[in-house]
């Protein structure tokens, strides 16, 4: 590896891919706005995640990024963010995925908040079933040999739920995922390391016990009843005393009467406190979700989902619009 990482900027490329504009930034790594370019014109859009230059040296965080490039890339389904490509130039170690050119289900419930206006119920339950059927493929994933693999996502919630202009749920962010064949050897056991977003954590996982699927079905049982009521499961000033209160409480205040029984018992369900009794999949909460839609007479297809975010949601699209369009003329005009 070089002795120096590249600090990155618009208009550099890593091999074939030019940077156009960062867009988000974490703890480990960036998240730019990409394209390819070929022959006779074509383009793409693509979203790039670097590691930061801080960390590109430190062994942990490139395995870790190694290791989500390797789990994600082997799910293929449609309410999974693709992985495209893994690569390194100059220090940088990258993971390029497909851009969806949509909003987090975090970024979408606050958009509506501002205005005290709420997430409509069947689209909520639609949407969060489309990814359940996404994790349920992350889960159900085998290495060649057809050995189940055991994936985790450890980190469902709404940030890491996107909705593109399609009105379909994309399943992101597997930085931290437990695996059986992980090359990160600290995060394959599972037991005596907290990770992932303490409202939206599992009991076993707030505990650092050993988890399996049923975790991740926790956390989306969370994520519904954050969007429905605005308030998660277990809330709390800080990450500590939401941590406390979900080791030390056997299960969530009761879901507010207003809510259909067909989607409470469904949400509370998922967040049982032991996992046993919670749904054994994400495809069965999924099934379960699909029900309570028809149970409520409100049967709500993908067609929906995007009517609603075109009539309720336009600012957000034209935010998009103005991000991409000024990076693209940016990066295309070059150096002033």
């Amino acid at each position: 590896m070089a002795a120096n990482v590249t600090r990155l900027e618009p208009g550099q490329w890593l091999d074939r891919y030019q940077l156009l504009a960062r867009i988000a930034a974490g703890g480990m790594a960036s998240i730019w706005l990409g394209r390819i370019t070929g022959k006779h014109g074509f383009e793409r859009l693509v979203a790039v995640k670097t590691i930061l230059p801080e960390l590109a040296h430190a062994p942990y965080f490139r395995t870790m990024l190694l290791d989500e490039a390797r789990i994600a890339s082997g799910i293929h389904h449609a309410n999974v963010a693709e992985i495209l490509d893994v690569g390194e130039e100059r220090g940088v170690l990258y993971i390029v995925m497909e851009w969806v050119d949509g909003d987090s289900l975090s970024t979408m419930h606050r958009w509506l908040a501002r205005d005290h206006r709420a997430m409509p119920l069947p689209v909520v339950l639609r949407l969060c079933a489309d990814a359940c059927r996404g994790l349920h493929a992350a889960h159900e994933l085998r290495n060649r040999e057809g050995q189940p693999l055991h994936v985790v996502h450890r980190d469902v919630s709404p940030q890491n739920i996107l909705v593109g202009p399609d009105g379909v749920a994309k399943v992101i962010d597997f930085g931290i995922a437990k695996a059986r064949e992980r090359l990160q050897g600290s995060t394959t056991g599972g037991v005596g390391m907290i990770k992932g977003k303490a409202r939206f954590m599992a009991p076993e996982q707030a505990l650092a016990d050993a988890v399996d699927r049923r975790a991740d079905i926790w956390s989306m049982g969370a994520v519904l009843q954050y969007l429905v009521t605005g308030t998660a499961p277990y809330a709390g000033a800080t990450d500590v005393d939401i941590l406390s209160k979900i080791v030390g409480a056997e299960n969530p205040d009761p879901l507010p009467p207003h809510i259909p029984q067909a989607a409470s018992r469904v949400i509370e369900r998922a967040l049982e406190w032991r996992p046993d009794d919670r749904f054994a999949t994400a495809e069965e909460l999924a099934t379960a979700l699909d029900h309570a839609l028809v149970q409520m007479w409100r049967p709500t297809s993908v067609g929906d989902v995007t009517s609603f975010v075109a009539s309720a949601l336009p600012g957000l699209a034209e935010r998009r619009k103005k991000v991409i369009d000024r990076a693209l003329a940016e990066v295309d005009a070059g150096p002033q």
